[in-house]
């Protein structure tokens, strides 16, 4: 039996409520933007970095095991290892809703070029612990924007910037992943979509922050946290 994760969430709201949620499925989606030109771009920032992607389809799914996720402020990575982060929008669906967040798809980007499921599964993802109900932000969902920060020579410099309107809509995110599932889809987590890099170049950090802000309304979830190697272990 794979292992589960249980999850603590705050539930954003007028009044809000503790949401315990039962990790039972765990996925990773690449290639969601509405434009084609937006996944051509994505595909030349992996292309720069040496990771020319041979994978087919739109969109890609990357199913990992439910306990590669955390909410945590701190990820262990591999000694040596050119790891980052990228600003995701996250799915989250139980048997009576479906809450939206942001969190970070940390990937290993030397072992991209040669499997980009390994690559993302050696590395956990890192979901912000609060989260809204989807229906309540939906009519403005195409309002919102997510963004990433990233720490170099000591500046703390934007990464990534994108408005989700460039983006599939969770409702057509649940959709496509349903007919990949075998089951229901309780328990869920989907990592389903990221902007662009900026500069179009891997920053290989130590501090990533990101946020999901609501424009229209003034509001928004941040999350923050340090990828630290494995200090225990030398040569």
């Amino acid at each position: 039996m794979e292992d589960e994760e249980m999850l603590e969430f705050i539930v954003n709201g007028a009044n809000p409520k503790k949401l315990k949620f039962e990790v039972k499925k765990l996925l990773n989606m690449g290639r969601t933007a509405r434009d084609p030109s937006q996944i051509q771009k994505h595909l030349n920032e992996l292309k720069k970095a040496g990771i020319a992607s041979p994978l087919k389809g739109i969109p890609l799914y990357f199913p990992k095991l439910p306990d590669r996720i955390t909410s945590d402020d701190e990820i262990r990575v591999l000694p040596e290892s050119k790891t980052c982060g990228e600003v995701e929008y996250v799915i989250l669906v139980d048997k009576s809703d479906v809450y939206v967040t942001v969190g970070s798809d940390h990937s290993d980007r030397e072992l991209e070029k040669k499997s980009i499921p390994y690559a993302k599964h050696i590395c956990q993802n890192v979901i912000a612990p609060k989260v809204w109900r989807y229906e309540d932000v939906k009519k403005d969902w195409d309002d919102f924007t997510l963004r990433a920060w990233v720490e170099e020579g000591g500046q703390r410099k934007l990464y990534q910037e994108g408005g989700l309107a460039s983006m599939l809509r969770p409702e057509e995110v649940v959709e496509k992943v349903k007919s990949h599932t075998v089951g229901d889809m309780d328990g869920m987590i989907i990592f389903a979509g990221t902007p662009p890099i900026l500069d179009g170049k891997f920053c290989f950090h130590d501090r990533f922050e990101m946020e999901m802000a609501d424009e229209k309304n003034g509001k928004a979830i941040k999350w923050s946290y340090s990828s630290r190697p494995l200090a225990w272990y030398k040569e």
